[in-house]
C-alpha cells in the first residue's frame, strides 16, 4: 500500500468531489489528479530524482497540496519548513533538509537564500503547470514520504524520515477509527508543515474521498465561518484552538459530528465541553513525529475513561506498550515508558546517532511516560527525564494542568517547571471573568499533590503559542522565577 496508489484510486471513484479548498482556490480530486502529474513531471525534468529531498516553504494553501502530492508522484522526499520560523533557526532546517531545490512563495525568497537554500524555484508557478497527465509515478511503499521534524524539547529538532507504506496503513487505521466518509469534509486547523496535519487530516481523507478545508492561521471566530460554509463536519485542532471553538459564544451556523485533537495532552474537562455543549465526541489521538500516525486514538463512542484523560487503545499498526528500564512490560496501572516494537520511522536524517539511542533494543522509545488499564486504554503522564520528580512530588504537571481546567472561569491554563525545578501556572481566563490567580490556585491545590502544586499562578491576557498552535512551554518556562 502506498498513498499515490491510494490517491489515484480515490481520485477515479471520486473524481468530482472536492478535494481540498482554501480562501482562494477549490480543487476536486480529478483537478488534482491531473494537477500533481504536471508538476510531478516539472520536478523530473528539472532533475530532482528519487528519494532526493525537495524543500517546501509555504503558508497553507492547495497549491502547496498539489506540490506535495506531485512530489510524492515524482519520488521526492518533501520537507516542509514552516514560513513563520525565526530567523535565528531557518538556516538550520534549510541546512539540515539539505534540498538542491526548494519551492516556495515568491515573498519568502530574500530570506530562504539568507539562509543558505540552494535553488528556488516559484511554488505559485510550479503548482499551475499544466499540459502533462499520466505521468508514471516513481512512487512506491518504500519511497519516502515526508521530512517530519520533532518539536525540539531536547535540543535542535530531528527530521524524522517516514516511508509511505507504513504511513499509508498507519493513516488507514485512522480513518477507520474515526468512521470517515467521503461525505465528510475536515477543518484542518494546524499547518500543513505539522505532520499532525498530514495524518490527521490529509491522508486520512485520501483513504476515503473526503474534502479538507485549510484554515490554518486563522482565528476560531473566523474558521468557523469557513466551517459553516465548507459544511464542514469533523475538526482537526490542538487543545488551546479546540478550547477556543467550544468557548464561542456565537455557533454561526456549523455543525461537526466530531472533533480530533492531537499534539499535546487534552484536559478531560474540554472533552466534557464538548459533549454537553456541542453534543459531539472529541477524540484525542497519542503520536510522534517518527511514526507519522498515532500510536493510541480515541473513539467516536466515548466512555468515561475517555472523558477522565485516557486516549484510547493502540492502533493495530503500532501497539503502544507500557515497559519498565528493560523494556518489559509492566502490569496494568504502573507507570512506565511507552515502547512501540513496529510501524516506526526509518531514521532522522543527519543523525546516526540519535537514531541509533531511539531504536535500540530493535523498538522504538518515545521518551513518554505513560500508564495502561487491564483493557489496553493509555493515558500519557508525560516526559521519561520528568520520572524522578514525579516520584518526588506523587504526580506529573499534566496532573496540575488538568486541575486547573476545571476551574469553570479559566479558558486555557498551563504548569511548567523553571529552574531549579520550581512549578508555575499560567492561565488566560474566559472573556468578562476577573478572577486572580491566588483564587485558581486555591481552587485547584485540593486536586493536585502537594509537592507538584505551582508556587505562583499568573494571569495572563493572551496564552503564548508556537506558531504551530500549541502553548509555547519554551517561552513560559522562560518567565519562571528563579
Amino acid at each position: 500500500m502506498d498513498i499515490i496508489t491510494l490517491f489515484r484510486r480515490t481520485a477515479r471513484r471520486n473524481a468530482d468531489r472536492v478535494f481540498a479548498s482554501d480562501s482562494a482556490a477549490t480543487v476536486t480530486y480529478a483537478q488534482a489528479e491531473a494537477r500533481s502529474d504536471a508538476i510531478a513531471a516539472a520536478l523530473a525534468s528539472a532533475g530532482v530524482s528519487e528519494g532526493e529531498p525537495l524543500g517546501l516553504c509555504a503558508p497553507d494553501s492547495v497549491e502547496l497540496l498539489l506540490v506535495i502530492i506531485g512530489a510524492w508522484k515524482a519520488g521526492a522526499l518533501p520537507a516542509l519548513i514552516d514560513p513563520r520560523t525565526p530567523e535565528c533557526d531557518l538556516s538550520y532546517f534549510v541546512d539540515d533538509v539539505g534540498a538542491k531545490l526548494t519551492a516556495c512563495v515568491p515573498e519568502l525568497s530574500d530570506r530562504l537564500r539568507s539562509a543558505g537554500s540552494g535553488e528556488l524555484v516559484d511554488l505559485t508557478e510550479l503548482a499551475g503547470t499544466s499540459g502533462v497527465s499520466g505521468f508514471k509515478t516513481r512512487h512506491g511503499p518504500d519511497s519516502p514520504l515526508y521530512l517530519s521534524y520533532t518539536s525540539g524539547t531536547t535540543g535542535m529538532p530531528k527530521g524524522a524520515i517516514l516511508n509511505s507504506g507504513p504511513v499509508t496503513l498507519g493513516t488507514a487505521c485512522i480513518a477507520e477509527r474515526l468512521g470517515l466518509t467521503k461525505e465528510d469534509v475536515l477543518l484542518a486547523t494546524t499547518p500543513t508543515s505539522s505532520s499532525f496535519q498530514l495524518v490527521a487530516a490529509l491522508m486520512p481523507a485520501i483513504h476515503v474521498g473526503a474534502g479538507l478545508a485549510l484554515v490554518a492561521g486563522t482565528r476560531a471566530e473566523q474558521f468557523t465561518s469557513v466551517a459553516a460554509q465548507r459544511a464542514a463536519s469533523v475538526l482537526v485542532a490542538y487543545p488551546l484552538t479546540l478550547s477556543d471553538v467550544v468557548n464561542l459564544e456565537d455557533r454561526k451556523g456549523y455543525k461537526f459530528r466530531l472533533a480530533l485533537s492531537g499534539g499535546s495532552p487534552l484536559a478531560p474537562r474540554i472533552k466534557r465541553d464538548y459533549r454537553s455543549r456541542l453534543n459531539i465526541s472529541l477524540i484525542e489521538s497519542y503520536g510522534q513525529s517518527e511514526f507519522g500516525g498515532f500510536m493510541a486514538l480515541g473513539h467516536p463512542a466515548m466512555d468515561e475513561r475517555s472523558l477522565s484523560g485516557f486516549v484510547g487503545r493502540s492502533l493495530p499498526d503500532r501497539p503502544a506498550i507500557i515497559c519498565d528500564r528493560n523494556a518489559e512490560e509492566v502490569p496494568a496501572g504502573q507507570w512506565g515508558e511507552v515502547i512501540v516494537p513496529a510501524g516506526y520511522f526509518a531514521g532522522y536524517k543527519n543523525k546516526t546517532e540519535a537514531t541509533a539511542e531511539t531504536l535500540k533494543g530493535g523498538v522504538l522509545h518515545t521518551g513518554d511516560l505513560g500508564i495502561a488499564d487491564g483493557d489496553g486504554y493509555l493515558k500519557v503522564l508525560g516526559r521519561t527525564r520528568e520520572l524522578a520528580d514525579a516520584e518526588r512530588r506523587r504526580g506529573f504537571l499534566r496532573d496540575a494542568e488538568d486541575a486547573y481546567y476545571e476551574h469553570p472561569d479559566v479558558k486555557h491554563a498551563t504548569v511548567v517547571s523553571g529552574p531549579q525545578g520550581r512549578i508555575e501556572a499560567f492561565v488566560e481566563l474566559l472573556p468578562g471573568r476577573n478572577t486572580t490567580g491566588d483564587q485558581i490556585a486555591e481552587f485547584a491545590a485540593p486536586n493536585i499533590p502537594k509537592g507538584l502544586r505551582p508556587e505562583r499562578t499568573t494571569v495572563l491576557e493572551t496564552m503564548p503559542r508556537s506558531f504551530s498552535g500549541k502553548a509555547d512551554r519554551r517561552h513560559l518556562e522562560q518567565q519562571v522565577t528563579s
